[in-house]
């Protein structure tokens, strides 16, 4: 008796603290989110994101653990406006029906790539079940009036920060003949009372295709076909696949793994359209080899990549010269080609050894050439061996030239480095670690300048780059939604 008195107790007792600490936890994270809506965050470092549409875009999936697991930087709002911590369900118009949407994923997935002092603010306002038409007439759903709610979200989002973009999931209801038919005039229509009332008319607006599980597949397909059309007529919208998502088991809403995914979507494809300051690669080949025509050309074209070639009349005797040098008739085909041809001195000289009438000699050879064969005269130039001084600057910016690139293996700071000596990191075989590293480093609004040479180069394993290691780079930047721009294209920035 006593022994099942004592165990008795216990379990009464641990009970006790099992109920304290849950209690204790919801009141901590009740605390939590409070406190966010106390934080004083500067408008300027927080970005405003709108959800709009019906039901998967208010959300339908199955809310699992990791649905609930957000960042302080990734923000949303309650039911009073008042600013949370985000973490799904984000819709509280349709408490019976809340679910995982893509909000919170599409937030997580978009701080891999902004600057770290910038906060997401995701508002919701897509309503199940509303049709285009409901929207544009402001009519009353499910309790909601729905355009006076969008105004009203909107002007929460600009008291916080800075509206950037709409996500709008939305169509089940108007898969109809009349609705297919209607679809591209009723989006126009739509996505300008959008931008009025954000008051932005480049205001980007991301939308998503309906599943492909439907039970009316073909209905779905041509609806989805019509989104595409109005896609292309307005170059501020974009369009993500949603061909493989699974449905929750109804044949209508995303189940949870395709909210996520879409999230994620959404985010890589705001990234890659819109966001102003995506990570920037230049890439850059030195010393006028014919490799540059034979492998890298192709190689560039194939990712859609452009470069910049700075080219010389790289010093070999005859015979290599026949075999290892880039002809002017092949350079001249690179520039045809839309990439950027930039000086390295008519010899490679280093200018460091070079007087001022020499250096200017070396330059001018390079531009006569180019004036030869048709091409702009360069406002691009590379110092050989990446060494430069300031007798060299000095002529350069007397000449015209923009900008000259160094090494030092770190990024350029645009609004910090002289323009006449841009770093670089050097890519080679054997540099293949260090290579890696500045890649995967990079972040949105950094902008990195690779150095090459010969791809590949035999005779000189310290300047090599093969072939199959410079596509592993290009694929790297390609599949992260990099942007490669050319030396000249700097003066956008």
């Amino acid at each position: 008796m006593i022994g099942s008195s004592s165990f008795l107790y216990k379990r009464i007792i641990m009970k006790n603290i099992l109920l304290f600490l849950s209690f204790f936890a919801i009141i901590s994270n009740g605390f939590a989110q409070n406190d966010v809506s106390k934080i004083k965050l500067h408008p300027q470092k927080v970005w405003v994101f709108l959800l709009a549409g019906q039901s998967n875009m208010a959300g339908r999936g199955k809310i699992e653990a990791q649905d609930t697991i957000s960042s302080p930087r990734v923000l949303s709002i309650n039911a009073k406006g008042e600013m949370i911590q985000a973490k799904e369900p984000l819709n509280f118009y349709e408490n019976k029906m809340q679910g995982t949407g893509c909000g919170l994923a599409f937030g997580k997935e978009l701080l891999k790539h902004i600057p770290k002092d910038i906060s997401i603010l995701i508002i919701q306002t897509a309503v199940g079940g509303s049709s285009i038409n409901q929207w544009i007439n402001n009519s009353t759903h499910r309790g909601i009036q729905l355009f006076s709610n969008f105004k009203e979200k909107v002007e929460i989002g600009k008291k916080h920060g800075t509206i950037k973009a709409i996500l709008w999931h939305q169509g089940e209801s108007d898969a109809k003949p009349d609705g297919i038919v209607q679809r591209q005039g009723k989006l126009k229509v739509l996505f300008e009372m959008f931008r009025k009332t954000v008051d932005n008319d480049s205001l980007p607006i991301l939308m998503g295709e309906l599943g492909s599980f439907s039970k009316t597949p073909e209905l779905f397909s041509q609806m989805n076909e019509q989104t595409r059309l109005y896609s292309a007529s307005d170059r501020f919208t974009s369009l993500i696949s949603t061909s493989d998502f699974q449905h929750r088991g109804d044949f209508l809403h995303f189940n949870s793994t395709g909210q996520r995914e879409m999230g994620k979507r959404f985010a890589g494809e705001y990234i890659m359209k819109f966001d102003a300051k995506p990570p920037v690669v230049i890439l850059t080949f030195d010393d006028a080899s014919v490799t540059h025509y034979t492998n890298v050309a192709p190689l560039l074209k194939k990712y859609g990549f452009t470069a910049v070639f700075f080219v010389c009349d790289y010093p070999r005797k005859p015979e290599i010269a026949a075999v290892k040098n880039i002809t002017w008739k092949q350079i001249k085909a690179l520039n045809e080609m839309g990439f950027e041809i930039g000086n390295h001195t008519g010899h490679h000289k280093s200018v460091g050894k070079l007087t001022e009438n020499q250096l200017r000699d070396e330059i001018k050879y390079i531009e006569y050439k180019c004036k030869e064969y048709g091409i702009v005269k360069p406002i691009s130039f590379a110092y050989p061996g990446n060494r430069s001084d300031l007798l060299s600057r000095v002529v350069l910016k007397s000449m015209g030239y923009k900008f000259a690139r160094v090494g030092g293996s770190r990024y350029l700071n645009i609004n910090n480095d002289d323009s006449l000596l841009i770093p670089s990191y050097t890519m080679t075989d054997k540099l293949d670690f260090k290579t890696m590293q500045a890649l995967k480093e990079l972040k949105s609004g950094q902008i990195l300048v690779f150095t090459i040479h010969e791809v590949p180069d035999p005779d000189h394993e310290n300047y090599t780059t093969t072939p199959e290691l410079l596509e592993k780079y290009l694929k790297f930047i390609y599949d992260n939604h990099f942007k490669v721009i050319a030396m000249r294209d700097l003066l956008k920035y």
